[in-house]
């Protein structure tokens, strides 16, 4: 299992473990969207999380942010803010995401950061011989992501040039590589990136219409 867990339209993650199983976890961190059946969630086995006030109440249970201070990364042990995002839906999702982002921006400092969730939006620069286009708004966000906040999406950093993977089989179109998930990383992080992977097989595709994307740090 890995260190940490960020999951949407979760239910809290003590309902999916037996108590004595649950207890073995040091940290979670979970909020219910306004409607209460589901939320975000982010849980480890391994660390403490520590809740922080992330700016934006009208999102509350669509964003979830913990305060790790003690993850080492590359040998050095240092604070990390976990960011755990589900664009609102039904959309527009671009502007949502885009609010998201900058307030978080403003509020997360100047520790490093990994934001991962379901976007609803492509989550990635895909290339120009593939089916599915980037939108001109999608375009904005990724170099705003890129360029401004610092951030790479670990599995392209990983994986240049190639096509997207699927991460998300739609039902009306469950050929398609829709590519709305995502783990983005500052770029202190990037240096000790050993792998980004998007799981696809396994029991996986019986759990959820989402594939899970798995990175792993040195």
């Amino acid at each position: 299992m890995p260190d940490f867990i960020c999951a949407q339209e979760s239910l809290h993650p003590s309902e999916y473990f037996a108590a004595e199983d649950f207890a073995k976890f040091k940290g979670c961190i979970h909020a219910n969207v306004h409607h209460g059946r589901w939320g975000s969630a982010i849980l480890s086995r391994t660390h403490a999380l520590e809740a922080v006030t992330l700016g934006l109440p009208e999102f509350d249970g669509w964003v979830v942010g913990a305060m790790v201070h003690d993850l080492v990364v590359g040998g050095v042990s240092q604070s990390v803010l976990i960011l755990c995002i589900h664009a609102p839906s039904p959309g527009p999702y671009e502007p949502r995401v885009g609010r998201m982002l900058d307030v978080l921006a403003q509020n997360w400092g100047n520790v490093p950061v990994i934001l991962a969730g379901d976007f609803n939006i492509t989550t990635a620069m895909r290339q120009p011989n593939e089916e599915l286009k980037n939108t001109a708004g999608e375009v904005r966000i990724l170099n705003k992501m890129k360029n401004e906040l610092g951030m790479e999406n670990a599995w392209q950093y990983l994986h240049p040039n190639h096509a997207l993977p699927q991460t998300l089989r739609w039902s009306s179109k469950p050929e398609l590589p829709y590519h709305c998930d995502g783990i983005f990383l500052s770029k202190a992080l990037l240096p000790h990136l050993a792998g980004a992977e998007i799981i696809n097989h396994g029991i996986w595709p019986s759990m959820s219409d989402h594939n899970p994307i798995v990175v792993s740090l040195d």
